[in-house]
């Protein structure tokens, strides 16, 4: 079985979604949300910076 989905609605190719059966039989399809901790983005270079390096001394108030 296929179930079109109006062009008007702007869903892009290959989006992916859920259905759900409610108890009047219709169907609801929600969007599956991509998982953040899915695909590579732990392989890129990641660059920290040293802050504790990078301050100033300041006067004492107390002085």
């Amino acid at each position: 079985m296929t179930l079109t989905i109006p062009k008007s609605f702007n869903i892009s190719p290959g989006a992916k979604f859920k259905a759900e059966l409610k108890d009047d039989s219709s169907i609801v399809y929600r969007p599956k949300h991509k998982n953040p901790f899915e695909g590579h983005w732990f392989k890129e270079d990641l660059h920290q910076k040293d802050v504790l390096n990078d301050c100033e001394v300041l006067d004492s108030e107390w002085s």
